[in-house]
């Protein structure tokens, strides 16, 4: 990520007569090299702000209630303004280079308030993150005047905001960017899921203990071994109950269940309604395949 320094502020009319749209205030790109750079959150008077700040290089310090964090490449920091806190260029650091994004929570004090609590103040960040992608799309858009009204506005917050709660809640990374035994563990599953026996057979498989391929599989993926499996064997389940003529006992088995009598609990719960309902298209709309 390289942009040109600036920062740009928006103000739409749609924002200010409807109140349904979320509320971008300002994004941007820069590098700060005076250790005159401080924000104080409690004197601060254009909340209220929430505020993501992530470092490319360089680094900077933040003052959270007399808590003070370096925050480095590769880190960011989420904040409430006003706010009890203070980041700043301290002295020992020759700059600090970020990127950022500023908007009104309302409409998304509870989403905000989650993601705030699931993360540290200052969270890692991998650089092949989804978020990382959406907020570089984001400045990228604002710097170069492709932002034109409350509505682009408005719908570039949101997905930055489901991208946040998303990685707040394990998200995940790019596939392409899974370690080798998260690979081998997700291509056993999707082509053998009826046979297997449980997360202990995965992770031998993967080379690493239970617990510590669980929290990989999980940090990578963003679900559980156990919910990746079942995603692949309801996707299975829907598929041969549309296009096959086997018992929802025989389905069950087929995709790796005991009977069918636990079998039809999971499948109610992940798809919504009964096998048997999905079959005869009694009350729910025909479908050809289910995105889990």
């Amino acid at each position: 990520m390289k942009l040109p320094c600036q920062t740009v502020g928006f103000r739409f009319g749609e924002t200010s007569s409807r109140t349904e749209l979320f509320q971008l205030f300002a994004l941007g790109y820069d590098q700060v090299t005076s250790t005159g750079y401080q924000w104080d959150g409690l004197t601060r008077i254009d909340g209220p702000l929430c505020l993501f700040q992530y470092t490319v290089s360089g680094s900077g310090c933040i003052d959270i209630g007399g808590s003070v964090r370096t925050v480095g490449p590769g880190e960011a920091f989420l904040v409430d303004i006003p706010g009890q806190h203070r980041y700043f260029l301290p002295e020992s650091s020759p700059y600090w280079e970020f990127c950022f994004i500023l908007f009104r929570p309302w409409g998304l004090e509870k989403q905000w308030e989650q993601a705030c609590r699931r993360l540290s103040p200052v969270c890692t960040i991998p650089a092949e993150s989804p978020l990382l992608l959406v907020l570089e799309d984001m400045v990228r858009s604002g710097l170069y005047n492709q932002i034109g009204d409350g509505y682009t506005a408005s719908a570039l917050v949101y997905r930055f905001m489901m991208e946040l709660l998303r990685y707040a809640s394990g998200g995940g990374t790019r596939q392409e960017n899974w370690p080798a035994g998260v690979v081998l563990a997700v291509k056993e599953m999707e082509a053998n899921a009826a046979r297997i026996a449980g997360v202990e057979q995965l992770a031998e498989m993967a080379g690493l203990s239970k617990y510590h391929f669980i929290r990989l599989f999980k940090r990578h993926t963003g679900v559980t071994p156990l919910e990746f499996l079942t995603k692949v064997r309801m996707r299975q389940a829907v598929a041969l109950l549309r296009e096959t003529e086997l018992t929802v006992d025989e389905v069950a088995k087929e995709v790796g269940y005991a009977g069918s009598s636990y079998f039809i609990k999971v499948f109610h719960k992940w798809v919504g309604f009964t096998p048997g309902e999905l079959r005869q298209h009694r009350s729910v709309v025909g479908m050809e395949r289910i995105t889990f």
